[in-house]
């Protein structure tokens, strides 16, 4: 590895996981003081971006033109998240409610941080030019594929759902199948659903946040350096991980070792689908999408309610049926696109 490109991993180690560090704390104090934490949870995302771009900029190419004017607001709106997380700590809290359920105003005030800041930079990396984007690895490259991808995608996401739901019913004499089958008739989830398609360039920053450190960034390195299969699953370790402290403080306060397991097993799962996309398109909008869509249907699911997503309880015995609903995303493992290094390799031998 070059010089100029270790010094870009550290400052993307420096602040996709000494940052979540650090915010973490605060969030310790947030929670023993029952303050919500969502602006935490919504700002914490787009950590693994600014490590990137930092590291772009502070370890420039002088020849390689980068679109500034977008990654300078990704880096602002981040830093007035942070802002706002932090003061919902020590100021007072005040609860919303918005019909559906009640949201703290700083979760809100983080919310329309994010939806400005996500519109502001989404056109400025629409018109920054080919150049720019292709630089900062932004380029919207096979389209028709990524498209095909992202359909796939929630195909084999319901279809997960459907899984879990015959396994639960089947273990507890439940109905879980029937309420995933009337959500999915609810004229009010369509219309969920329907809002949930055009409101990507509203929130890209948080979920493109994410893809462009871990895919975008670190699976190429990752790959390299332990090959395509065991670095696509090294990356999922390393993703979950850094999910560690919101899961034991946001999504399962009281059962948070059970959480930090079941996000094992989602991250490798989605690390492993994620990572055959991006190989597959180097598109990394249609990943972002992907993450848009897993992260948002659970709530879509409860009715529009986001607060589903916090205070969950897991149980160990329902992390086997975790392991049986995600097979159809760790089955991609087994994709040729996985083989293909190794296939370089010994085509390049024979000659």
């Amino acid at each position: 590895m070059k010089s100029i490109e270790k010094k870009r991993l550290w400052m993307f180690i420096a602040i996709a996981y000494g940052v979540t560090v650090l915010m973490s704390l605060l969030m310790i104090v947030g929670k023993n003081n029952g303050k919500d934490l969502t602006a935490f949870v919504n700002v914490q995302m787009a950590y693994p971006m600014c490590g990137v771009i930092l590291g772009k900029l502070f370890f420039r190419e002088e020849d390689k033109k980068l679109p500034m004017a977008g990654y300078i607001t990704v880096l602002v709106t981040t830093a007035i998240m942070m802002v706002l997380a932090i003061l919902s700590v020590f100021l007072p809290e005040v609860m919303i409610d918005n019909g559906i359920t009640e949201y703290s105003n700083w979760n809100i005030y983080s919310q329309y941080v994010l939806i400005a800041g996500s519109f502001v930079a989404y056109i400025l990396f629409w018109v920054c030019g080919k150049e720019k984007r292709a630089n900062a690895g932004l380029s919207r490259n096979k389209v028709k594929l990524s498209i095909l991808l992202v359909i796939l995608f929630i195909v084999l996401y319901l279809l997960r759902s459907l899984i879990s739901s015959l396994m639960f019913d089947a273990l507890t004499g439940g109905s879980n199948i029937d309420t995933l089958s009337g959500s999915l008739m609810d004229p009010t989830i369509i219309r969920v659903l329907i809002a949930l398609a055009i409101n990507f360039p509203l929130t890209f920053i948080a979920f493109l946040g994410e893809e462009y450190g871990w895919r975008y960034y670190l699976q190429p390195i990752m790959q390299k350096k332990f090959g395509l299969r065991l670095g696509v699953l090294l990356l999922g370790l390393v993703w979950a991980v850094w999910h560690i402290f919101v899961d034991y403080l946001f999504y399962a306060k009281e059962t948070g070792l059970q959480m930090f397991v079941s996000q094992i097993i989602t991250c490798l799962a989605m690390a492993i689908f994620f990572g055959y996309a991006f190989m597959k398109t180097e598109n990394i909008w249609a990943i972002s999408i992907m993450h848009y869509i897993n992260n948002n249907m659970i709530a879509v699911f409860a009715g529009g309610d986001a607060n589903v997503l916090q205070n969950q309880t897991v149980t160990w015995g329902m992390l086997p049926i975790m392991l049986v609903q995600n097979i159809l995303f760790f089955l991609f493992i087994l994709a040729p696109v996985y083989g293909k290094l190794r296939k370089d390799k010994e085509e390049q031998k024979n000659a």
